[in-house]
């Protein structure tokens, strides 16, 4: 199975700007950008009781339509505010989804584990957590390539994507980078 997900630059920068390239190992959590709960967001989210088949759609560049179960969830309240992590299985990607609330501060309802949830979301690599909750799963992949698109103002090609089949070990601030892969065989 072929994926793709966003590597932020702060989690770049907690591996040590560690140089990646073509063909090596990688171990993951995908995590989704903070989904709301209204279809006209960019990254939003339902959930409903009845099953949904299992899904991880491309729809645009590190951009997925996924759903399936949630296997795991942690509620938390922050002065009258919810928000809930949840592990989500989509077929064979596990997917760690934050969920804010609506309008009213309360989640919807059954936002909790054994019911089924359908999203959309930029998807983002973490490859240090930095342990704020225990929900999430990591993957094994294979790296296959990188577009990194040029953001740092004043660059001769600020706005071009380029791919490479090496990431070099140096920051960047303003770019985006999205990681093409391949999840590993031993998990297919």
């Amino acid at each position: 199975m072929e994926l793709e997900f966003e590597l932020p630059a702060f989690q770049h920068k907690l591996s040590g700007f560690a140089a990646m390239k073509q063909g090596e190992p990688l171990t993951v959590t995908l995590e989704s950008d903070i989904l709301l709960p209204d279809p006209a967001a960019n990254s939003w989210f339902v959930v409903q009781k009845e099953p949904l088949p299992e899904r991880f759609v491309r729809i645009a560049p590190a951009t997925y339509a996924f759903s399936g179960q949630i296997q795991a969830a942690e509620i938390e309240k922050d002065e009258g505010e919810e928000r809930a992590t949840l592990l989500v299985q989509c077929g064979e990607i596990p997917l760690r989804v934050t969920c804010a609330a609506d309008e009213s501060g309360r989640l919807p309802f059954g936002t909790w584990e054994t019911r089924f949830l359908t999203g959309i979301s930029r998807i983002h690599g973490l490859l240090e957590d930095d342990f704020h909750t225990a929900i999430g799963q990591s993957i094994d992949v294979t790296i296959w390539n990188f577009r990194r698109l040029s953001l740092t103002p004043g660059d001769a090609v600020f706005g071009q994507w380029h791919e490479s089949d090496v990431l070099m070990p140096s920051p960047y601030h303003y770019d985006h980078v999205v990681i093409e892969c391949r999840l590993h065989r031993n998990r297919v």
